[in-house]
């Protein structure tokens, strides 16, 4: 009686579901939030006739899709925050992840202030990075000291997003015996140590390490993409 009572809870999809929804809008906050304005600015940079803006517009269209990513990014954590807190039914541990994928979802709304301050002052910026993309941390630690720490604040709690989620897939890669999802943590995973370079570089002026966020965007794809096929295969066994 109890174990028929116990299936449906197990095999419950909705957990799953959730989570393949918020790799699918992590894959789209990925090209439109990162890809894509990193794109931009090293187009800009080794091919200026390419691109038909000047240096302000250019930083104005970055900001935009910037600010457009983070939102994607935000709904991407609360559907993986939703779908880890739908499997605590099944394993008490999803509590962590979902807990720190809501501070994530924070710490992408401080990072819009900051996103929204280099839009404002756009030709202070694109002056300042003449051409650099990797100097943009630098230039707004510069132009607004107070909107670069708020920004690494919210690095930091993005950062235990980005934790939540690499310890919530591996509990469910365990939970279903599925190799996709445990690809899918350890992807996410590094994706979480690239991130503490550029999150030092806006508080800290250590030369270099802002390079760094150059190698996000490949990993930014591939990992929502990888979680997104091992949700679906998990929910194909079921």
């Amino acid at each position: 009686m109890s174990g028929s009572e116990s299936a449906p809870e197990r095999n419950d999809p909705s957990g799953l579901r959730r989570i393949a929804t918020g790799s699918t809008v992590g894959l789209a906050a990925g090209i439109v939030g990162l890809v894509l304005p990193l794109g931009l600015l090293l187009l800009a940079s080794y091919s200026p006739g390419t691109v038909i803006m000047s240096p302000s517009e250019l930083i104005q269209v970055t900001a935009v899709l910037a600010i457009t990513g983070a939102l994607l990014f935000f709904a991407s954590l609360l559907l993986y925050r939703f779908g880890f807190a739908s499997l605590r039914s099944i394993d008490r541990r999803f509590w962590i992840a979902s807990a720190l994928c809501m501070l994530g979802t924070v710490g992408l709304l401080l990072i819009v202030l900051p996103i929204a301050v280099a839009l404002l002052s756009s030709d202070a910026m694109a002056n300042c990075i003449q051409g650099a993309p990797t100097k943009a941390s630098a230039c707004l630690r510069s132009a607004a000291p107070l909107a670069s720490y708020v920004a690494a604040a919210g690095f930091v709690l993005v950062w235990l997003g980005g934790l939540g989620i690499v310890v919530g897939l591996g509990l469910a890669s365990v939970r279903y015996r599925q190799a996709w999802l445990t690809a899918g943590a350890a992807l996410y995973a590094l994706v979480v140590l690239g991130l503490i370079a550029p999150a030092l570089a806006l508080t800290t002026p250590v030369g270099g390490l802002a390079y760094a966020i150059l190698a996000l965007p490949l990993l930014v794809l591939i990992a929502p993409a990888v979680t997104s096929h091992g949700s679906h295969r998990a929910m194909a066994v079921g």
